[in-house]
């Protein structure tokens, strides 16, 4: 760790699933819409993980058992790759789709292991449909309209109501 650090890696990881489940809390006093990657608490946290190894922190997820929040947090480490992330991801117990905090926190995948908005491209790199929601997630966030030929992709899919526009 370094000594200039604000944080542990611990305080980050409680930190963090504390923001994330109580997000909904948090906007329901707000009238706009808060961009988690923004949030003053949230960009804290982010901002220390990235002089954090990703090796390290991978180890305390095998530790703990990863969860979405965790898997997200990843993304933010230094050294990390997005083979780690899904890694990650994949290593969830149980993940539910349809819960606030996965999808909140698969949208606040750091931006700069995303690919070009191509659906191919989404699927390819995410490997698995769950890869591929991650992603599709994180583009959602940032504005970034997903290219696709509607024969890629079933309007029943999970996928779906991440790239129709």
């Amino acid at each position: 760790m370094h000594k200039d650090q604000a944080f542990t890696p611990i305080e980050i990881w409680t930190g963090l699933h504390v923001e994330l489940e109580n997000w909904r809390l948090k906007c329901s006093h707000v009238n706009e819409d808060l961009h988690p990657l923004r949030d003053t608490e949230n960009s804290v946290y982010l901002k220390e993980l990235q002089a954090f190894p990703a090796r390290k922190w991978a180890l305390i997820g095998d530790g703990a058992g990863w969860t979405p929040v965790s898997a997200m947090a990843l993304s933010w480490c230094e050294g990390t790759t997005w083979k780690g992330v899904l890694k990650a991801w994949e290593a969830i117990n149980n993940l539910d789709l349809e819960s606030d905090v996965t999808s909140l926190s698969a949208q606040m995948t750091n931006p700069k292991l995303l690919p070009d908005p191509d659906l191919a491209t989404v699927l390819k790199l995410g490997q698995s449909p769950g890869g591929a929601w991650v992603l599709l997630s994180a583009l959602r966030l940032h504005d970034k309209p997903v290219r696709f030929d509607e024969t890629q992709v079933s309007r029943n899919s999970v996928l779906w109501p991440l790239i129709e526009q």
